[in-house]
């Protein structure tokens, strides 16, 4: 009779601490060190009076065991792998780690995380996600500081979430939740970065350094609300009428011809416009300038011809890199304060509410508030971003 040799043991738990090291890209070694570096608890343990641990140092405290078990939670993490960048993912199917549904969501999460500053998905934003660029991500890991692993990872995952969705009709956050089973939260983020790709939005250019992922995501998510086919409002009806539009990833182009007929009708009435918003901005500011009414008439013609110029794919996709320029670059010179720049987009707010003949074009004037919105959401965003 043959003889046969049986290990029993028992199953891997799991370990959210090591898991997160795991997703970083650490090596078993470089993970087991960090993990035997003192904790706040066992600091609490040193012994002032003979200057000792109370259990030894912490640098040699089981460090074979420690070594030994993150093995074999990486070895489990690695099998677990396949399951989690299934679509969607099936956890559940595996019999490797016992794991609750809690549990389930939480590697998930977890697992389609971005670094912490999302340096990684800001390094991508305006690049075509081809094999090319993965095969050049320890650029981007050189100059983020983030493993060549995480960086992998994180790239695969936003080109897994893009082609599942990119072509999807419906709501973009709902489509990337049920999808992949992520929270509300991070499949906003994915969603910015889809409407992004889309879009083909330069993010690139020198001037636009200074800004984080967050930033960009903050002024999408709006754009998603306001300006795509799925928007709430008057042109929720280009969705009705194609039931099969990806209505949160295409802007409406109903929407850009629009915004492309209010420069004409706002500056044929400029002067009215201009009173307006000198009341306006007189009765906000604290120490106004002399040269208010110059400064507004500037930052006011910059807004209207970004505006008119987002019908063109060209200038669409400069949009970002045309706002820092026309108009955050002035304000800087100016020395505006967030609040002060805020001001004078809700000056062009305020102002055209009494345009009579922008007014009794419902549509246009419509688009023209939504489009002034995110401008003052964006606006806001670079202001904060660049005095911190």
């Amino acid at each position: 009779m043959p003889e046969v040799d049986i290990c029993v043991g028992d199953p891997v738990q799991i370990d959210l601490a090591v898991f997160k090291l795991w997703l970083k890209g650490l090596t078993v070694n470089d993970a087991a060190r960090h993990r035997e570096t003192p904790s706040e608890k066992e600091l609490k343990r040193f012994d002032s009076s003979t200057g000792q641990y109370a259990h030894g140092s912490p640098e040699n405290l089981h460090s074979s065991l420690v070594l030994g078990e993150t093995g074999d939670q990486f070895l489990a993490y690695n099998m677990l792998e396949s399951w989690l960048v299934s679509v969607p993912p099936t956890l559940g199917a595996q019999a490797i780690m016992p794991l609750s549904s809690p549990q389930q969501q939480r590697l998930i999460e977890l697992y389609y995380s971005f670094d912490k500053y999302g340096l990684v998905p800001r390094e991508l934003l305006g690049k075509k996600l081809t094999g090319r660029v993965r095969s050049n991500l320890d650029d981007i890991s050189d100059k983020t500081t983030i493993t060549l692993k995480s960086c992998r990872r994180q790239f695969d995952n936003i080109r897994r979430v893009f082609r599942v969705v990119e072509d999807k009709p419906g709501c973009l956050v709902a489509n990337i939740q049920q999808a992949f089973f992520l929270p509300k939260d991070l499949a906003s983020k994915y969603a910015s970065i889809v409407f992004m790709a889309n879009s083909k939005f330069e993010t690139g250019k020198r001037r636009l350094n200074y800004l984080s992922f967050q930033d960009f995501h903050v002024c999408v998510e709006q754009m998603i609300d306001l300006w795509t086919v799925g928007a709430d409002g008057p042109r929720s009806a280009a969705a009705m009428q194609d039931p099969t539009a990806n209505v949160d990833t295409d802007v409406d182009r109903m929407f850009l011809q629009e915004l492309k007929d209010v420069r004409s009708i706002v500056e044929a009435d400029g002067d009215a416009q201009r009173s307006l918003a000198m009341t306006y901005l007189h009765a906000k500011l604290s120490d106004p300038q002399l040269c208010l009414d110059m400064q507004f008439k500037q930052l006011n013609k910059s807004i209207l011809k970004i505006a008119e110029g987002l019908v063109h794919k060209a200038e669409f996709k400069d949009f970002f890199s045309d706002l820092e320029e026309k108009f955050m670059e002035p304000c800087r010179q100016w020395n505006f304060s967030a609040e002060e720049v805020g001001f004078f987009i809700l000056a062009m707010q305020e102002s055209c509410q009494h345009l009579e003949q922008l007014t009794r074009r419902k549509r246009v004037y419509g688009a023209y508030q939504k489009y002034l919105k995110t401008v003052q959401t964006c606006v806001h965003q670079f202001a904060i971003t660049r005095k911190t």
